[in-house]
């Protein structure tokens, strides 16, 4: 008996589910008897599958949502670093505005309270080599000849000299630095009043001819003396950071930091008159040559006078 029906479970499980639905469709009335049963079965075998659907569904639902707002959030984050990026570029501009105001001004502070004619001019280039090994200092300026600008014009800052002018074309000039080895200046000492020659060495000044028992200290501040025919009287040119005794043991070994710092120097002055530069002025009736020395004896005549 259990072996038949073990052998024919799955005709007999149709033919009970034949007879059930043949009831269900004999029955007048609706949701008793055997459609009521059947519902229950259906439905408790269904929720499982139900749940899993709707839980899959959800699941779906979240991840989509959750990649939407991702794609969202990626673009305003894009947009976010945009605009941070143009705060940042805005604030460096503000800030080199301000610089430059706050440099500008303090040139035409000095241009004010200094007496000979100046010239705002702006660093377009800075060399250190050439003839010397790696040794000059020059600097171009965007001012040249129609502007004004000649040779052996002097070229200073709100802080002090910062060179001389050594070659000119119709819109550019180079001017030679203080600190370098082809440059020398004539300057005293403020404190003391002893004179000396400030020459360059490539990185700053050497204060030179200083005897050892003359009064010069770390600390002292030197000007120009006014006697060169380059430079007025009276511009700063830097302050004595060392002092001691030569190898020669007559002069002193004298170190002087420059007035003007000129790695951070963005725009100068150029003097353009009040100074004998690029000409042959007179001292005592006698014509100079350009280093300020007086040449000797009468000048030169062409030809023989007539008696």
């Amino acid at each position: 008996m259990f072996s038949f029906i073990k052998r024919h479970q799955i005709i007999l499980a149709s033919a009970v589910l034949g007879l059930i639905s043949l009831h269900l469709a004999s029955t007048t009335r609706k949701g008793t008897g055997g459609e009521v049963i059947v519902r229950a079965v259906l439905s408790a075998t269904a929720a499982p599958f139900q749940k899993a659907l709707l839980a899959a569904e959800g699941k779906v639902a979240g991840v989509w949502s959750g990649y939407v707002y991702f794609v969202g959030l990626k673009k305003e984050n894009a947009e976010l670093g945009k605009t941070v990026q143009s705060l940042v570029e805005e604030n460096l501009r503000l800030r080199e505005e301000a610089s430059l105001n706050a440099r500008l001004k303090e040139l035409l502070r000095f241009k004010d309270d200094f007496p000979p004619r100046t010239l705002a001019a702006r660093i377009i280039g800075m060399s250190d080599f050439g003839l010397s090994g790696g040794w000059t200092r020059t600097i171009v300026l965007d001012a040249g000849s129609g502007d004004g600008v000649g040779v052996d014009m002097p070229v200073v800052s709100h802080r002090g000299v910062v060179g001389r002018i050594i070659a000119v074309t119709s819109r550019t000039s180079t001017a030679l630095l203080i600190t370098d080895p082809r440059s020398a200046v004539d300057v005293i000492d403020q404190r003391t009043r002893i004179k000396g020659l400030a020459e360059g060495n490539g990185e700053e000044l050497v204060l030179k001819y200083i005897r050892r028992l003359d009064d010069v200290a770390v600390g002292d501040g030197l000007v120009t003396t006014g006697l060169s025919p380059v430079f007025p009287r009276g511009l700063s040119v830097g302050t004595v950071t060392k002092v001691e005794n030569g190898e020669d043991n007559f002069f002193k070994h004298i170190e002087v930091g420059p007035a003007s710092d000129i790695k951070k120097l963005e725009e100068v002055l150029v003097i353009t008159d009040g100074n004998t530069a690029g000409a042959d002025k007179t001292e005592g009736g006698q014509p100079t040559v350009p280093d300020g020395r007086v040449r000797k004896g009468k000048p030169q005549t062409r030809g023989k006078e007539r008696p």
